[in-house]
């Protein structure tokens, strides 16, 4: 793969972006296709500062990877530190242009509420560039920051067009903070060389892969219980949902067996893509909630 490319870790950007298009799809519906130049603008902002953040972790990160990953474009040479620098640098401009672009777009068009994308794309900004330097350095921090990302998504989606909380959305985006912050405590396991070697304090440099593995896949639990409760309980989802999301239930169910079992370093690696394809099979399920659910109806009361 073009290191390039590789630097950016195109299917994370792809997931990232999704949660924001996905929570657009289930607070909008059929509605969301009237706001077509906005979508191709939140896939290019969304892309844009997902994968400044890609870029920017492995610039601040090329000490650690040349133990835990020196295959990596930064450590092998592919890529040199300024060059990422820069290749971040203009990420970064792009995801805020479009942030502006849809604002100004929408309030022209619609005249839906102004700042929505401005306020997310600097508080996505902020985050990506004190990310790896500041807030890694402090284990859960570090975690939950990333998963915050994602949650922020869905929030997004759930605002961008109409400003007002919609529960289907936020429920969805529970189960997806809580998935992604079991994913991003785990993948501890695989750097904790490198991570001891510069100092970074995670859980599995505090408390060795063992328990790391326990506290992943009590969060992997909470993933699985509220996306199978809230969504159908408080958010009156239907059949459509129940049968979509059983899929990345078993395969979430088959990762909890499976890292509590083995911590081997390569198999945490298979689980950590696990994970990956587990949300993204879950961004699956919600869009196929979004379009069907309504022609099927609240799988309980109406």
């Amino acid at each position: 793969m073009n290191p390039w490319i590789r630097i950016m870790r195109p299917f994370n950007c792809f997931l990232i972006t999704m949660c924001a298009i996905v929570g657009i799809m289930v607070d909008q519906g059929i509605k969301t296709f009237k706001h077509w130049p906005s979508l191709i603008l939140i896939a290019i902002g969304g892309w844009a500062l997902s994968a400044a953040a890609m870029v920017l972790n492995d610039f601040f990160d090329v000490d650690i990877d040349r133990i835990n990953d020196p295959s990596r474009p930064i450590p092998s040479g592919q890529i040199t530190p300024k060059q990422a620098m820069i290749f971040g640098i203009v990420l970064i401009v792009i995801g805020n242009l479009a942030g502006i672009s849809i604002d100004v777009y929408e309030w022209l068009v619609f005249k839906n509420q102004f700042g929505v994308s401005i306020v997310t794309a600097i508080i996505c900004t902020v985050m990506l560039t004190t990310y790896t330097p500041y807030m890694k350095k402090y284990s859960v921090l570090g975690n939950l920051a990333v998963s915050v990302g994602v949650w922020m998504g869905f929030l997004y989606g759930d605002l961008v067009f109409d400003f007002s909380i919609n529960p289907l959305p936020e429920a969805m985006a529970l189960a997806a903070f809580m998935l992604n912050f079991g994913r991003e405590v785990m993948k501890g396991i695989i750097d904790i060389e490198g991570d001891r070697e510069n100092g970074v304090t995670t859980i599995a440099t505090a408390f060795g892969d063992k328990l790391t593995a326990i506290i992943a896949s009590i969060l992997y639990f909470i993933a699985i219980a509220s996306c199978l409760t809230i969504p159908i309980l408080l958010a009156n989802a239907s059949v459509v949902y129940l049968g979509s999301i059983s899929v990345p239930v078993i395969l979430a169910t088959i990762s909890i067996v499976w890292v509590l079992s083995d911590q081997r370093i390569p198999t945490v690696r298979k689980i950590k893509t696990i994970i990956l394809y587990t949300m993204f099979i879950s961004l699956v399920a919600f869009t196929l909630e979004a379009f069907l659910g309504d022609l099927v109806g609240p799988l309980i009361g109406n």
